[in-house]
């Protein structure tokens, strides 16, 4: 299959917590993959699509992205619901943040992909 996305997607595989709106609690999951357009996510549970379209996503204590997504796929895996999501909403002060957390975190991720063209 042919990589059609303008930005690149960091594979971070990451436990992190979705908090959906009027949400009591954190639902615990893993941020496979993210970018200023989307992610890819997996938890134990499964969501209706509607869920994503007003979201918290917390990748550390610190950081947690005001979110809203819509559902392109839904897999089950390995006892797993994996979403790939595409981002309805993420204002620009949200892509620095996330922009910040990856170059501190994750920054040969950022180096490789720099060296790639990409």
């Amino acid at each position: 299959m042919d990589e059609r996305r303008i930005k690149p997607r960091w594979q971070i595989n990451q436990g992190a917590a979705l908090t959906v709106e009027n949400g009591v609690r954190a639902i615990p999951c893993i941020v496979e993959d993210i970018s200023h357009g989307g992610m890819c996510v997996s938890l134990r549970r499964s969501l209706f699509d509607d869920v994503f379209s007003n979201f918290k996503l917390a990748l550390s204590e610190d950081l947690q992205l005001n979110l809203g997504a819509q559902v392109v796929w839904h897999q089950e895996k390995f006892e797993r619901n994996v979403y790939g999501l595409a981002f309805s909403q993420i204002d620009e002060s949200t892509i620095d943040e996330l922009d910040q957390y990856i170059n501190n975190n994750f920054h040969d991720l950022v180096v490789k992909h720099w060296w790639e063209g990409s």
